[in-house]
Formats: C-alpha cells, structure tokens, sequence
C-alpha cells in the first residue's frame, strides 16, 4: 500500500504548537527593542526557558522575517551549544550548519542566503564567524554591492563551494577570489552580468605578481555571464586560457567551450596572443608552458573534463581526442551518423544523453552500435526525439544496458500503415499468449536490478497498430517486473492500455514495491487501474493523473477520500 503518513512526535507538536502562539509577540519583541542594541546577547526573553536545541527548533517557526533572521543569527553565534547541527530557516529556505571549533567556539561551515539584507555581509559582529565558512551560496543576493563582496570573500580562506549566480560578482571579485581561496572546488557565477570573458582570466592569474593562482578549482559556472556580440575570437581565447590554467577543471559552463577544445587540440596557441599581452596576460603558449612545467602531464592530454553539455555529433572527433577522461555527455546528434563511433574512445562514459536534431529521422536502431560496446557501462541513457521502429524496440536497448539507474526516452511513434489498422480500445488482443510471444521475439529476457528511475514519454497521438502495442507493452512489463529498485516511474502520452501492463506486472511477487512516484498523464489508464495500484504494496507518495481520458473527477475525489480513509501519506494530481 502507499506510504503512510507519519504522526509527529509529542514533542515536535508542542514546539510547533508554542511557536505558532508566539510567533507574532516575540519576534516583535526581538525585532523592535532589541535588535540594533544587541541586548538580546544575554541571555533573557523566552529563550531563557528553552534548551537550546529546543530554541533551535522551535525558531523554525519563529523567525519568518528576513528582519528577525538577524536576531537569531547573532544569539546563535554567542550560544554554548557545542553539538554540530543542522537549521533549516523557513525565510526564503536559509540553511545554516554550526560546527563546534576546537578551541570551543561554535562557528558557521555551511550557509545559504537568498535574497535577505546585507547584514551578514556588513555586520562586523557577524563577520569573526564566518571565517570558518566551507561553503556559502549568495544565489539572487543581487544587492550587495561588488565592493562588500570583496571584502566578505577576502576573509573566506577556507570556501570549497561559493555560489554567486545573479549578483553584483565583477573582475575584482574574480580576483579576490583566486588570491584568496586556494581550496575552492566550486564556482558558479552564472547569471553575472559584469562577468566577462576577460574577468575570467582574473581568476587564474595574479596580474601583479605575474604568476598563475593555484587553485584547485573542479567546477565552473558561467552561463549568462555577458558576451559581448562581436568579440568571438577574444571569447575562444579566454575560454582556451581558462582550460590550460585550471588543470584540475572537470566540468565548466560557456558559449565558446567547444571552439576552445578546438583552438587546444589545433595548438592554435598564437591566436589571441596580442589580445593577451595588450590585457596584462601571458599568451597561451606561454601558459600552456607553465601546464606542462607544473608536471600535470602532456597539454594536449591532459585536460581533465569530464562532463560535457550540448556538444555537436561532429565535435566528436576533436572531443573525444582532447577530453578523454569524460563520464557525462550530452550529445546533439545531427545528419551525421557516423560521428558516433568516436564514443567508443570514451571508456569512463557513465551517462549519455543523445538529442536528435537533424532533418533526417534517426530510429532507435542508429544507437545498437554505440550501446553494443558501451551499454553495460552506463548508468543513465537518455534517448530523445528518435523514432520508434519494431526492428529496434525499447527492449533491444534496454537488454544492451543492465546496469542502468536511469532511463530517459522521448520518441515518436511510427507512421500509420493502411495495411496495419489500430487496436480497438475494446479489444483484448488475446493478452497473455500474445505477449508471451512478444517476450520471445524481442529477446525481453534482461533484468534492470539497479534501474531506480524510468521515464517514457510518446511525441505523438496517433493510435498504434496491435504490433507496436503489443511491442511496447511487452517492454513495460519486463522493464517495471525486471526493476526490483524501481522508486520513480512516469508513462507520459503511451498509447498502450496500462491497465492490461499493470495487471501483468503485478501478477509477479514483489513487483513495484519501492514504488514511491507515478506519473501517468495523458495516458491511458482507468480508475480500477489506479485502485489496484492503491491497493498493492508499494511506497507511493506521488500520483500524477493529469489529462487522463478516463479519469473523471468522480474518480479523482473517490481517490482522495480512499487516501484519505487509509491515511495514507499520498499526493494525488488531477485536471
């Protein structure tokens, strides 16, 4: 049956029941005669009569303000509380982890602030405590000026992970930042419109010590960051001095990511070099130089990226040459098919994303040789746009497959045969042999034991022929019996009876049972259907029902009011 739902704890209802009575007295208590004076760092008020892990949660619901999140920051900081915890503020989802220092003070490792004042950045009292900081994000914080941010980000030595996307970040931040934060892993600056292409170069080099940063940085976010229109080489060559600098780089967000690995794999390194030296930067050969001196390794194989986003089938051979080290790709499949061998290079390979996008209409078969080879070591395959055919079904790409956690595919239906006419939705195609055959021709007999997530979405409305119903549901069974870890499952727009897939599948003992999400809209599915489902064992918590056909709102409230009745802890969605 679906989860439960869970009865809080006496204690966690009395807190939330205290709370929510005076919620509205004591944070204007706090608020107006107490926050300026900083009074409240003695200990008095209604804090005086709570443990403090018990004034922790219950400020959970207290502190709804971004004006009485202050309060509570600053009491925090001076407590005596010398357990590590985790505080999740309601205030635009603030989180907070205290971590007890050696010398006994209680600091902050990890904060989130969205869109709050600028106190924790200007507050000198705040200031001492965030020295221990490991992790910070200021996504949004769009009004704290680059000049605060510099001086905040210069006392951060020990960030990891720094997240600035939309805000004021500029060159000299940049700066700051690869001066100072030596173990940074993390940046995202996203979203940053003074950020430039050139600003980025500040990063890695200290112009005045003429001298690369050493920083260990794996991770780069820059999409929105601003481009100027008609400066495209300029970009190319920053994004090549970015790759040769940032030795350790695994995954990094730009426009121009692709004509770089170009400019490096052509060792085009006198392109830019006039632009370099006129901004105060080494060239690129010369940078290139520093990479190989450094002993990190050849440069020309040594970049060590290993995700890439969006890249052109025909970027492929200069990719798979420069980047050998890659475990996530995303790949723009054009006319081209034979791009797709130079996958093979990629050994590591762990999640694929292949996208058609080319005029011609690419079948499921055009992927057999590729996952043939590479298959078994996939983790996540998600096939989008291609066309469905019975000579390669969504078995056959399965069966290449079996150690899959996740499975992606938006695909179109066939075109209409005059020979092949459709199922009659009462029709019962002599089910069970028929499908018993359908195993058999399309070689069903594999197992997903570790799939935890499969998505199947139809791009087409046109009714199907007995063939190709029987064909998918044939993979529907086998997929959702053969998947013991199955805990999200969503069947979008499937012109097939899921009823008939349902009643099979759960004819198999311990079928769907750690079923926790299900989606079904626009699909075909009945109320007795979704009855069953209620009824198996399973951990479902999420019911998509939208645009069902035979759904009705008679069926919908029935549904509610048996979820209810059960008391099961079940979110179910209709229109």
């Amino acid at each position: 049956m679906p989860r439960r739902q869970r009865v809080p704890a006496l204690k966690q209802l009395s807190l939330s029941n205290m709370a929510a009575n005076m919620k509205d007295v004591w944070a204007k208590d706090y608020v107006d005669n107490y926050l300026n004076e900083y009074h409240f760092l003695h200990i008095m008020g209604p804090f005086n009569d709570l443990a403090l892990y018990n004034c922790s949660k219950t400020s959970l619901s207290l502190f709804t303000s971004p004006s009485a999140i202050k309060t509570y920051v600053l009491f925090a900081c001076r407590s005596e509380d010398v357990r590590a915890r985790m505080i999740v503020m309601e205030c635009g989802m603030e989180m907070w982890e205290w971590v007890h220092g050696t010398s006994g003070e209680v600091s902050l490792s990890c904060m989130s602030i969205r869109c709050l004042c600028t106190f924790i950045c200007t507050d000198p009292h705040v200031f001492p405590v965030l020295q221990g900081l490991t992790a910070l994000d200021l996504h949004g914080c769009s009004r704290i000026q680059s000049s605060i941010l510099v001086d905040l980000i210069g006392c951060l030595p020990r960030l990891r992970k720094l997240t600035l996307s939309s805000t004021q970040c500029n060159s000299q931040v940049l700066s700051v930042i690869g001066s100072t934060c030596r173990e940074l892993r993390e940046l995202d600056v996203s979203g940053c419109k003074e950020v430039t292409s050139l600003g980025l170069l500040r990063l890695m080099y200290h112009q005045t010590g003429a001298a690369l940063n050493s920083l260990q940085l794996r991770k780069l976010l820059t999409e929105g960051i601003r481009l100027s229109p008609d400066n495209d080489a300029q970009h190319v060559t920053a994004m090549a001095f970015l790759l040769l600098a940032l030795p350790r780089l695994e995954y990094v967000t730009h426009t121009f990511l692709a004509e770089a690995l170009t400019l490096i794999h052509g060792q085009l390194f006198g392109k830019g070099q006039h632009f370099l030296r006129s901004q105060g930067f080494p060239s690129l050969q010369e940078v290139a130089g520093l990479r190989l001196a450094s002993g990190v390794g050849a440069w020309q194989t040594a970049l060590n990226l290993r995700r890439l986003d969006v890249v052109l089938g025909q970027d492929l051979p200069i990719l798979t040459s420069t980047c050998r080290e890659v475990a996530e790709a995303t790949i723009s499949l054009g006319d081209e098919l034979r791009d797709l061998r130079h996958l093979h290079s990629w050994t590591q390979l762990t999640c694929l994303t292949v996208e058609c996008s080319g005029f011609y209409r690419r079948t499921l078969s055009d992927m057999i040789p590729v996952l043939s080879s590479l298959g078994p070591q996939l983790r996540l395959l998600s096939l989008q746009n291609f066309h469905y055919h019975l000579e390669t079904s969504l078995s056959h790409i399965l069966g290449f497959c079996p150690h899959l956690r996740v499975f992606q595919a938006q695909i179109h239906l066939p075109p209409q045969n005059g020979d092949s006419p459709p199922v009659e939705e009462d029709s019962d195609d002599d089910d069970d042999d028929q499908l018993q055959d359908k195993n058999r021709l399309f070689g069903t007999n594999w197992q997903l034991l570790q799939l935890k997530d499969f998505s199947l979405r139809i791009l087409d409305s046109s009714p199907l022929t007995r063939s190709f119903q029987l064909s998918i549901r044939a993979t529907l069974v086998r997929a959702l019996q053969g998947s013991p870890e199955l805990s999200k499952l969503s069947l979008i727009n499937v012109p097939v009876p899921l009823d008939k897939v349902f009643r099979n599948v759960l004819e198999q003992p311990a079928s769907l049972v750690q079923l926790s999400e299900l989606c079904l809209a626009h699909s075909s599915v009945s109320s007795a259907a979704v009855h069953l489902l209620m009824a198996a064992h399973n951990q479902l918590a999420s019911l998509d029902l939208r645009r069902c056909r035979d759904v009705h709102r008679r069926h919908y409230d029935q549904f509610v009011e048996d979820a209810k009745r059960s008391k099961f802890d079940l979110k179910i969605s209709w229109e």
